[in-house]
């Protein structure tokens, strides 16, 4: 539950800080006079207003919520999964194994 909680928490920090960047940068976007087309209209605002790297941020703190917050929420099931898996990956080495040695005393 700490997880689900930390990663929303994180999650809405990173949308109220995009918004909180994107917003006045649209505003001065629509009263721009001139821009450069690789970086767009917005991209210019954004550099004017000196929001691309809390851009970058706000993004870096959506995913890693998210993250957290999947994890938390599926944390039972995650670890089944790795269970199920290694014994899967342990089944299929003996099997190999078995062949191995089958092939082997074959050939002696």
């Amino acid at each position: 539950m700490k997880k689900v909680i930390a990663g929303g928490i994180l999650l809405f920090a990173g949308m109220a800080l995009y918004l909180g960047i994107h917003i006045p940068a649209a505003e001065i976007a629509s009263n721009l006079g001139g821009w450069s087309t690789p970086p767009g209209r917005l991209g210019t605002a954004l550099q004017e207003v000196g929001g691309v790297a809390p851009t970058g941020y706000s993004i870096f703190l959506i995913v890693i919520g998210i993250l957290i917050l999947l994890w938390g929420a599926f944390d039972d099931e995650i670890k089944k999964l790795i269970k199920i898996t290694a014994q899967y990956a342990r089944t299929v080495q003996e099997a190999r194994q078995t062949d191995n040695q089958n092939q082997n005393g074959r050939m002696e």
